[in-house]
């Protein structure tokens, strides 16, 4: 009777460590499941550049569209070119980086159907010996093993030990049907994940596509503008002379109010030579001053919708080689009687116009700091007045090159590079 007894204990596939061993791997499964929540944020962020570069490009292709219809080449339109090609290969990596998520996913998702697998099987083959062991015991075996007990304690001890055994029986079966229904999810995951990444892939190759036509158009544009040369260099010299024009007629405007300031303002007698090229700011000036300063890199763009087609300073002309242009501030395509607004509260100190420009000037003064909007029309404020924030001073008007406003940053009489003062559009 001992030695039945004996056997039928050691029939029981109850070890020690096997259910402890399981559950680690369970536990193992959970936790590596949250290590993908890590990624979120870089995943939300992507979305969020996405969004915004499609909204650039659909920007874009509208001012491409207005700029087509003047059926004649223009910088204009070869600049819209160029931001739209630009603005494709920022989606390409856009794209890119969607993919290397996504291949972290796939290989994620891959190592945890492989430890799902092994896991299941596990508790398969552990379930399957105690099913085996219970048919082979039998009723009779297990009544004779409790019988065989030595002691009433014994004997309860032994009733405990069977419905331990029973307990683990029920809770692998449900632990062997939650892990077969994980196992199933995750395959259905790894199938979505690699149906998302093949979408990327024919999105990565279209927009590869587009940007091949847009350089086949940039060159057809850049050969129709090259065989103008003599045309393109007189019309660079006039604008040459109108931008030096304009910069005389700002910087003495400038220096007019700063003189304007400093005569009206109090002087605490320790002027200096310096001082002299800045202006003497009341506290409510002060107040602006500081203000505008404080929003470097998040001013207002002066137009709802548009982009930077030629940059400050000297730079290369986008055809012409060899040729250089000189921007006191930015060149801003955008769309057709586009309206143009303050990019921040201030008083109006100029409206006028400079013989060789396109449009008309409007200069506005916040504090010791100026904003210039040229190539404007239809002029809507006047010397002296208060404009708010956002407030409409005029609209673009069209040009040779196109729908161009060019907007300047002055502080004092130094020029400011724009594109480090406007939010990023």
């Amino acid at each position: 009777m001992k030695f039945f007894s004996s056997n039928f204990r050691n029939s029981l596939p109850l070890k020690p460590n096997a259910f402890p061993a399981i559950f680690a791997l369970l536990l193992v499964f959970c936790l590596s499941l949250n290590s993908g929540q890590a990624q979120q944020k870089s995943r939300k962020q992507l979305e969020r550049e996405k969004k915004e570069n499609l909204r650039k490009i659909e920007q874009t292709r509208e001012i491409l569209q207005e700029v087509k219809k003047e059926k004649k080449a223009s910088i204009s339109q070869l600049q819209a070119l160029k931001q739209q090609a630009l603005l494709k290969e920022k989606t390409i990596g856009n794209i890119r980086d969607e993919l290397g998520i996504l291949d972290s996913d796939i290989s994620h998702l891959q190592t945890e159907e492989e430890k799902l697998a092994y896991t299941l099987a596990l508790l398969k083959k552990e379930y399957s010996a105690m099913v085996y062991a219970a048919s082979k015991a039998g009723k009779q075996q297990i009544l004779l093993y409790l019988l065989a007990s030595e002691s009433v304690n014994h004997f309860f001890n032994r009733i405990q030990q069977l419905r331990h055994y029973a307990d683990e029986r029920r809770n692998q079966e449900k632990q062997i049907r939650n892990l077969s229904l994980k196992l199933n999810q995750q395959k259905l995951k790894l199938a979505e994940a690699k149906e998302v990444k093949e979408v990327l892939l024919g999105q990565e190759k279209k927009e590869k596509q587009q940007i091949e036509i847009l350089k086949d158009d940039q060159k057809k544009v850049v050969n129709q503008l090259s065989a103008k040369e003599k045309e393109l260099k007189s019309r660079i010299e006039k604008h040459r002379i109108a931008l030096r024009k304009l910069e005389n007629l700002i910087a003495s405007l400038v220096k007019k109010e700063i003189r304007k300031s400093r005569s009206g303002g109090k002087s605490d007698g320790n002027e200096t030579s310096a001082s002299s090229s800045e202006m003497y700011l009341t506290p409510e000036g002060k107040i602006i001053s500081n203000s505008f300063a404080g929003n470097r890199g998040r001013l207002s763009w002066p137009v709802q919708s548009g982009f930077i087609s030629s940059g400050f300073g000297r730079h290369e002309h986008p055809v012409l080689k060899k040729v250089y242009v000189d921007n006191l501030g930015v060149d801003i395509s955008t769309r057709p009687h586009e309206k143009v607004r303050a990019v921040f509260e201030g008083v109006v100190g100029l409206v006028g116009s400079v013989p060789g420009m396109d449009g008309q000037i409007v200069l506005i003064r916040h504090g010791n700091f100026f904003t210039v909007y040229s190539g404007i029309k239809n002029i809507r404020v006047s010397a002296g007045e208060k404009v708010k924030l956002n407030q409409t001073i005029g609209e673009v008007k069209s040009g040779p090159d196109g729908n161009v406003l060019q907007f300047q940053v002055w502080k004092n009489d130094k020029r400011l590079n724009p594109q480090s003062w406007l939010a990023n559009q």
